[in-house]
């Protein structure tokens, strides 16, 4: 069993207020799930109060390294194709096997 996480960084360059970033966070993370069959959520730990930052940490699990891996990276993607009023900045992905 593997597990891959991923944490990705967005910037929200229309955001004026949280309420904007907020709204902007709920749609992808929307999008997302009804796409793929991952956890998703957003990481307010790491946004703070900035209010065109957004950090969304992204997790599956499968039987395969590779798979659990392209799954995030096309979940990246995916939000880039979708949202191209957000600039994905970087996303990191950790694979941990032997579960």
């Amino acid at each position: 069993m593997h597990v891959a996480v991923a944490h990705i960084s967005l910037r929200v360059p229309e955001s004026r207020s949280l309420k904007t970033r907020r709204q902007a966070a709920r749609s992808v993370i929307q999008r997302i799930r009804s796409r793929f069959n991952v956890s998703v959520a957003q990481d307010a730990a790491a946004d703070g109060n900035a209010w065109q930052s957004l950090t969304l940490a992204v997790s599956c699990v499968g039987a395969s390294a590779d798979l659990t891996r392209s799954l995030v990276d096309d979940v990246a993607a995916f939000i880039a194709e979708v949202r191209p009023d957000l600039e994905l900045l970087d996303y990191q992905i950790e694979v941990m096997s032997g579960f």
